[in-house]
């Protein structure tokens, strides 16, 4: 026994293995204790992982399996270019094994992929210090678990697409490193392609930061700076190149987004101080991750101590030292400064999640300590006491002079103690007994894994219900397939009362909604302006009347309760609670309008009200489509007398309210998100009942009730329905119908005009037009027409060209040689 202990003490990879295992199984103790399915009845899906993730890897999977298209999906909003997407949110290389995941099992996928990474995020910091410093202690290991479960991975290891590239940094670093010295770039350029690849928009930090990096390490040089200077600049644009088939499609898509366009901003602001930053190292902080600029800078309670230390250290040189801390120091104000702070998110202000770039300043605060705590003949017990005492003066600073509802008094006495711990240890090592140092190492084992479990626990992995998330998922797929049974051409789905606005994706079947970073900014403008939910990221079915309805071919509705009967919508199946219902009036993929309707109808002149009013006018109708009936205010809530029997809404724009309730007899709504102002379907109500509306967000809360015209409805419709275009085929990029026209025209699509359509008329292509900005419009004259609509992702084919030469230029920079000396040595 005592043997083997000794082989696996002296096993030269045993502190790369407890790299990995250490943080990994820290994060899955705190799953278990969080009681993550299957060891209980919760999950981690946390905000984006909740709303966009698991629906994204769900459609991911189903395409894999299926064999269907990467290109285009009809399963997110109107249709969506699926090669950005994969480029934005899936494209790390371990999501190709979703084809081996059990469909119902996509959330225990990405939780195990969480842990992997984190595993894997230990390992590499601990390569990169074994063959940095030339150390195999297990020191390394300890300091990794640092790296692994730092502040910005308890914050922000939901956000799982960035997680491989907080893996690749160290194997990063040390291509850079070794590049600088004159050795191959061959690391470098791999890892960092594989990083651009893998998620492009962390990696733009990344580069940021290895252009400083680079500034440091060729300060250094004493030779070779120029060819250095080459090396790294030909291998950064290898690596960039590689990644050229994903980058320029996201550009295009980037572009008509409401991400796209950069505005630098012209003032400089101050987030915060110095001493609001400091804080932020206790242990115990409540991960910045939804509002606000303050960065997650937890990475060891020790990492104060050890700065100090290393600024105290003699055997490590001034030269090394200095440009090293004014790159702390250009950290602590990047994360204060708005300027700087917009630069390191790609020129760009992060919406939500602040300084994402704390995982490069955990890296670089973390190899400092190390090398502190490696010099250890330069740790005087002076020099440890004196930087005990400068650490814990600044928790002293912090506790006078920051805002304690950010950080507590209780976590900064924890990591005060914790301090102490730390400075006890590095003192008694000093000691030359073998036995006490062996002592010390046992107690910084358990204190690390300590002080790491119970900061991931309290700050991490937050949970919510899996029976919730998933209870209906099953019931949607059928009547989703029921739907499909009932009518086999291209139709779309929607729901009341959603989870998330992705949910289309979770149960594979087409709708209207979507919440991504990536959407139309058009069609969500349109949204809007047509009283629909539609913002800088999502566009919602909410507030959609019959009209708009018909005008997005939303065939059929999925809701959790039965809803009254009406002329408007009937009862096609239910399945344990969940009722499907199919629209009376639904226009298909495309149909005829007058080639003048734009210029007889401004969408965006007034309210969604007058815009709906004004487009029936301009179909046909002679009177107002939405007539407003009257509505009193009555102890705060708004009652509405249904004195004519219809279909009925409300239209809400105080924003005070995020909640409304509508209560009709023993019916009952409930409308979520309502300060993104839309129109609130309130359904078939009978002459006679009251519709009284209320939120627990407001004491008063004011409506304006409308009640659908049915005659200005039937005339709106019947234009639009006289001359449709008549399915073929579609698939995931193609679409191939014919029509009739009778009478010249525009064929309009409720199709989102995104760039990579191309249209062809009777097997000649032409250029389409834009609907209201938003919708594929095509001008046809009088006579019979095969339509063909294809989807090319934009800049794909370009993309993958630049790819491959730079993959080709990348093999013959590191092969031919190879190959020329081995010719030479056989010679």
């Amino acid at each position: 026994m005592k043997e083997r202990l000794l082989r696996i003490k002296n096993n030269k990879k045993m502190p790369l293995i407890l790299a990995f295992c250490i943080p990994f199984f820290l994060a899955l103790g705190v799953c278990i204790g969080h009681e993550i399915y299957p060891f209980g009845n919760q999950c981690f899906l946390h905000i984006d992982m909740y709303h966009q993730y698991a629906p994204f890897f769900t459609e991911f999977m189903n395409k894999l399996k299926s064999g269907s298209g990467l290109l285009y999906t009809w399963n997110l909003g109107l249709g969506t270019d699926f090669v950005s997407l994969m480029a934005y949110y899936l494209s790390s290389p371990f999501n190709w094994l979703l084809l081996l995941c059990p469909s119902n099992l996509v959330i225990e996928f990405m939780t195990v992929l969480i842990l992997i990474k984190t595993g894997l995020s230990g390992l590499t910091f601990a390569f990169y210090l074994n063959r940095h410093y030339k150390d195999n202690g297990y020191r390394i290991a300890l300091f990794a678990v640092f790296y692994a479960l730092s502040g910005f991975m308890c914050a922000y290891n939901w956000d799982i697409m960035w997680l491989d590239t907080v893996v690749l940094l160290p194997l990063i670093l040390l291509g850079l490193e070794r590049l600088v010295e004159g050795k191959k770039m061959t690391l470098y350029v791999v890892t960092l392609a594989v990083s651009i690849l893998s998620n492009y928009y962390i990696s733009i930090m990344v580069c940021i930061y290895l252009v400083l990096y680079f500034v440091i390490l060729i300060l250094e040089q004493k030779s070779g700076i120029g060819k250095a200077i080459l090396k790294f600049a030909a291998g950064s644009i290898l690596a960039g190149g590689m990644g050229a088939v994903l980058i320029l499609p996201e550009i295009v898509a980037l572009s008509g987004s409401g991400s796209g366009g950069i505005s630098f901003p012209e003032k400089m602001e101050w987030y915060f101080g110095l001493l609001d930053e400091a804080a932020r190292f206790c242990i115990g902080v409540e991960p910045s991750s939804t509002v606000g600029h303050m960065p997650n800078l937890y990475c060891g309670a020790a990492i104060l101590l050890l700065l100090f230390l290393y600024l105290l250290n003699r055997r490590i040189r001034i030269g090394a030292k200095i440009p090293r801390l004014l790159l702390v120091a250009f950290f602590f104000v990047s994360f204060a400064n708005n300027k700087l702070d917009f630069i390191w998110h790609g020129f760009h202000f992060p919406d939500g999640l602040p300084a994402r770039q704390t995982f490069l300043f955990a890296f670089l605060l973390l190899t400092l300590g190390y090398e502190a705590v490696r010099e250890e003949r330069g740790n005087s017990i002076f020099k440890i006491l004196f930087a005990f005492l400068l650490a814990e003066l600044v928790l002293v600073l912090c506790f006078r002079f920051t805002d304690l509802e950010q950080v507590t008094p209780e976590q900064m006495l924890l990591t005060g103690l914790l301090i102490l711990g730390y400075a006890l240890l590095l003192l008694f090592y000093r000691r030359k007994d073998k036995t006490m140092r062996t002592i010390v190492s046992i107690f910084a084992v358990i204190l690390v894994c300590a002080e790491a479990g119970v900061n991931l626990d309290t700050t991490s992995i937050s949970t919510t219900s899996r029976t919730l998330y998933t209870q209906h998922l099953e019931d949607y797929k059928t009547l989703a397939e029921t739907a499909g049974a009932e009518d086999d051409g291209f139709f779309r789905m929607d729901k009341f009362n959603r989870m998330t606005k992705n949910e289309s994706a979770l149960s594979n079947y087409a709708s209207a909604s979507v919440f991504s970073s990536l959407i139309n900014k058009d069609v969500a403008d349109f949204y809007r302006e047509m009283g629909m939910e539609g913002g800088k990221n999502y566009y919602c079915y909410n507030g959609a009347t019959m009209l708009t309805s018909s005008l997005l071919s939303v065939k059929y509705i999925l809701t959790d309760s039965a809803e009254e009967e009406s002329p408007y919508r009937s009862l096609i199946s239910e399945q344990n609670g969940i009722y499907l219902y199919e629209n009376t009036y639904t226009l298909p993929l495309g149909f005829m309008v007058d080639s003048d309707l734009t210029e007889k109808w401004d969408f965006t002149l007034g309210t969604p009200i007058m815009a709906q009013n004004e487009l029936a006018y301009a179909l046909g109708a002679t009177e107002n489509l939405l007539e407003p009936v009257d509505a009193e205010l009555h102890d705060g809530k708004t009652v509405i007398q249904v004195t004519e029997t219809g279909y009925y809404y409300g239209y809400y724009t105080m924003k005070d309210a995020k909640t409304i309730t509508a209560t009709t007899g023993n019916r009952t709504r409930t409308f979520s998100k309502c300060d993104h102002v839309y129109l609130l379907d309130l359904g078939y109500c009978e002459a006679g009942e009251d519709i009284a509306l209320t939120s627990a967000d407001t004491d008063q809360i004011l409506v304006q009730g409308y009640r659908l015209n049915d005659a200005a409805f039937q005339a709106a419709y019947h234009t639009l329905s006289q001359q449709t275009m008549e399915l073929k085929s579609y698939s995931d990029s193609r679409i191939e119908g014919s029509i009739n026209v009778k009478k010249a025209g525009t064929l309009l699509l409720s199709v989102p005009d995104d760039e990579g359509w191309h249209v062809f008329v009777d097997g000649e292509e032409v250029d389409y037009e834009h609907f209201c900005d938003a919708f594929i419009s095509i001008p046809l004259k009088e006579g019979s027409h095969d339509i063909i609509l294809k989807y090319t992702t934009p800049n794909l084919k370009l993309g993958a060209l630049l790819s491959g030469g730079a993959l080709f230029l990348f093999l013959c920079i590191t092969w031919i040689p190879v190959v020329v000396r081995k010719r030479g040595e056989r010679a």
